[in-house]
């Protein structure tokens, strides 16, 4: 019976140990942190909104200064969840690095000394050392900003759709067109 290969991604947080939950702690908070930083654009809009709505009597529009507060709070509250975030993948970054040159130099003490007739051990834990160093920021920043990312994409496609679907679909019709190519480019 053939046994399953494990993803990349499996096998990187298998060197995590107890510190994987804190990686996937962090990327909700990463996530949470992109749904807060946009909801004080969403304030915005209801403010030009009402203002829009009452104009040119502007005392009219009473609930300007409470939008106002709230998108305050929501930009400060994204700053906030999206410092936790980065503090929870940077700490199982740290002991994920920490863990591979561990069980490298482990690994490396197991060899044969001839191994090192042909492999200079600075080489050696210089890669290690490196590839480490790679892993550690692949945790501790890269899948955090990947998964902010779809957060606002999907966000930012939702926001579009619920203020007015039309609006949210031409706009949606018009990336996918300059994506592909579609659209003529002006000179």
């Amino acid at each position: 019976m053939e046994e399953k290969k494990k993803s990349d991604l499996a096998v990187l947080l298998g060197y995590a140990g107890n510190y994987k939950a804190l990686t996937f702690l962090g990327l909700t908070l990463s996530g949470i942190a992109m749904v807060l930083g946009m909801l004080p654009y969403i304030c915005v809009w209801i403010v030009a909104r009402d203002l829009i709505a009452v104009a040119p009597d502007w005392a009219k529009a009473s609930a300007v200064g409470k939008y106002g507060w709230w998108a305050f709070g929501f930009a400060i509250a994204g700053i906030a969840v999206y410092f936790l975030a980065l503090m929870c993948t940077h700490l199982a970054a740290f002991c994920t690095a920490s863990n591979i040159r561990k069980q490298g130099m482990s690994h490396l003490m197991k060899t044969p000394l001839g191994f090192f007739d042909y492999n200079a051990s600075g080489l050696l834990r210089n890669r290690l050392d490196g590839a480490a160093s790679e892993k550690e920021t692949l945790l501790a920043h890269n899948l955090a900003d990947i998964v902010g990312s779809v957060t606002m994409f999907i966000g930012m496609i939702v926001i579009m759709v619920a203020f007015d679907w039309r609006m949210g679909v031409a706009c949606l019709l018009a990336a996918v067109c300059s994506i592909l190519g579609f659209l003529p480019c002006s000179p």
